[in-house]
């Protein structure tokens, strides 16, 4: 195994048009997992989300699809196995968009994606600590900090209430960011740093 340190976090924008270049990163029991789900775009971003995984483990630390097993905690969040070895990652997907993140740290991360759209109950939500600071005209604000808060509950595989009752100061430095379009995008982890780059494919 070539080691290599730190969060590598990879997006993308059309789950459709993306999955296709995903096949290689697939197993048989991805497909069939997938067929829990009712809807088409639902099983896309399945599918999407475990070839991103297997994906960024090649691109990084030169592991083969058949390394790793994906498969859930009794919470719902992934469960990675490479050579079974525990590692961390994280998934996150709101309609065409999708971002993962892989780490072979012990550090828990977590990665949220959410559209920047004018949000219910905004008001109310600005007056938790976390979003202290946070202007209600000022969506990008709101939601690089929404999206934090997505994270680090993830990452915690704690409560996002919890989450919001606490100041973001502590987590702020952990994060990355980035806005495609209208969608942000956060990587958050405690312990290593974070890139993230949009997906080409190979």
């Amino acid at each position: 195994m070539k080691a290599r340190t730190g969060v590598h976090c990879t997006f993308i924008t059309d789950v459709e048009a993306t999955v296709p270049a995903l096949n290689a990163w697939l197993s048989a029991a991805d497909r069939e997992q997938s067929q829990q789900y009712r809807q088409p775009q639902r099983r896309l971003q399945y599918l999407a989300g475990r070839g991103l995984v297997r994906w960024l483990l090649h691109r990084y630390w030169q592991m083969a699809a058949e390394d790793s097993i994906i498969t859930r905690q009794e919470n719902g969040a992934p469960l990675l196995l490479v050579q079974g070895q525990q590692w961390q990652c994280s998934i996150s997907h709101s309609h065409n968009h999708a971002i993962v993140a892989v780490s072979p740290a012990a550090a828990p991360i977590g990665v949220d994606v959410e559209r920047i759209a004018p949000r219910k109950q905004l008001v109310r939500l600005l007056r938790t600590p976390f979003m202290a600071g946070v202007d209600s005209e000022h969506l990008v604000s709101f939601f690089q900090r929404w999206t934090l808060a997505e994270a680090v509950t993830k990452a915690e595989q704690g409560l996002l209430l919890e989450v919001l009752k606490r100041s973001s100061e502590t987590y702020l430095p952990h994060a990355c960011f980035q806005q495609h379009s209208d969608y942000l995008l956060c990587c958050y982890s405690p312990g290593e740093s974070c890139t993230i780059q949009q997906f080409s494919p190979p």
